[in-house]
C-alpha cells in the first residue's frame, strides 16, 4: 500500500486503459485492459483539480482557515507551513491574512506540488506525518480543505507531534476538518457524476463501519465512456474529544472549534475549523 498526503491509494493507484501520469503499464490480463499504476497519489486527478474543486476549496479556505488566521495578528514576514499544499490555493491566498508571509508548501504528491510552487517561497515533497521542517521554525501551520482527514488516528497523532515540534513557542495550528456527520452520515453511500469537456468524472463515497473510514472511488472517462483512470481515496473523521486528546498529547492547546459557516460549534456541521496553540513555557 502506498501512503501519500491527502489520498491513500490502495491496490496500485490509477488504473485503466490510459492515464495522464507517467507510469508503467502492467501486461494485459487475458482480454482485459492494461492496468496503469501511478507512482504517487493524486497524479491523475492533479490535471483537473483546480477546475473541479478549486472554487469550493477557495471558499472553504476563506471561510475557515484564513478567517481564523486573520484574527491571530501575526507579524509580517512570519513563516507559514501549509500541510497538503496541493495546487497552491492556500499559498496564493495566505498573504491576505499574513502580510509578506514566508510560505512553505508541503505535499506528498509531486504532480500537485509542481502546480503549487509559484505560490510558495519553498516547497517540500513529503508525507505530512514526517514533516521535515526545522524545529521551532514556524509561527503558523495550516491545513486546508480537509487535509488532515486523510490520516487515521495513529497518523494524525504523529502529524500533530511533528507540527508541535516545528512550531515556535507561541505558534499556531489552524485547520479545517470534515466531521463524522459528513463521512459517516451524508457520505455513507453517495455518488455523483460531473460532465467535463471530452468526458466525465464520477465520485462514489461509501462509509466502511469496520475500518471507521470513508472510501471514495474517483473515475475519469472519455466521451465514449471508456475508463481513462481510477483512484481510490480513504478518509477518516475522529470525534471531537479524540482529536482534542491527540492535540493535548502533542503539546497543543485547543483554543477554539467552530462550524465552517457559523461562529458556534455543532456536531451536526459537515466541517469544523480548529485553532490550536503551542504554549510558551
Amino acid at each position: 500500500m502506498s501512503v501519500c498526503l491527502r489520498w491513500v491509494v490502495e491496490g496500485g493507484g490509477c488504473e485503466g486503459g490510459r492515464c495522464c501520469c507517467s507510469a508503467e503499464s502492467a501486461p494485459p490480463a487475458g482480454r482485459g485492459l492494461a492496468v496503469v499504476r501511478a507512482p504517487a497519489a493524486y497524479t491523475c486527478l492533479a490535471e483537473d483539480y483546480d477546475r473541479l474543486l478549486g472554487p469550493l476549496a477557495e471558499k472553504t479556505w476563506r471561510l475557515g482557515v484564513l478567517a481564523e488566521v486573520a484574527g491571530l495578528d501575526l507579524a509580517a514576514g512570519a513563516t507559514v507551513v501549509d500541510l497538503g499544499a496541493g495546487t497552491g490555493i492556500g499559498g496564493r491566498l495566505m498573504p491576505t491574512a499574513v502580510a509578506e508571509a514566508y510560505r512553505i508548501g508541503v505535499d506528498g504528491a509531486a504532480a500537485m506540488l509542481e502546480r503549487a510552487c509559484v505560490w510558495y517561497e519553498r516547497t517540500v515533497l513529503a508525507d505530512v506525518r514526517e514533516l521535515p521542517v526545522e524545529t521551532a521554525s514556524a509561527a503558523l501551520v495550516v491545513a486546508g480543505f480537509d487535509t488532515l482527514n486523510y490520516l487515521d488516528a495513529v497518523g494524525l497523532a504523529r502529524c500533530l507531534r511533528g507540527v508541535s515540534r516545528c512550531l515556535a513557542p507561541g505558534g499556531w495550528l489552524v485547520f479545517d476538518y470534515s466531521s463524522p456527520e459528513l463521512l459517516r452520515g451524508a457520505w455513507r453511500d453517495r455518488g455523483q457524476v460531473e460532465e467535463l469537456p471530452g468526458g466525465s468524472m464520477s465520485w462514489r463515497h461509501r462509509f466502511e463501519p469496520v475500518g471507521q473510514r470513508c472510501v471514495s472511488t474517483v473515475e475519469r472517462r472519455d466521451g465514449a465512456g471508456e475508463l481513462l483512470w481510477r483512484e481510490r481515496h480513504v478518509q477518516y473523521a475522529l470525534d471531537v474529544y479524540d482529536l482534542h486528546v491527540a492535540a493535548v498529547v502533542a503539546g497543543l492547546r485547543v483554543e477554539r472549534v467552530r462550524n465552517l459557516h457559523r461562529e458556534q460549534f455543532s456536531p451536526a456541521a459537515h466541517t469544523h475549523v480548529w485553532t490550536l496553540h503551542k504554549q510558551v513555557r
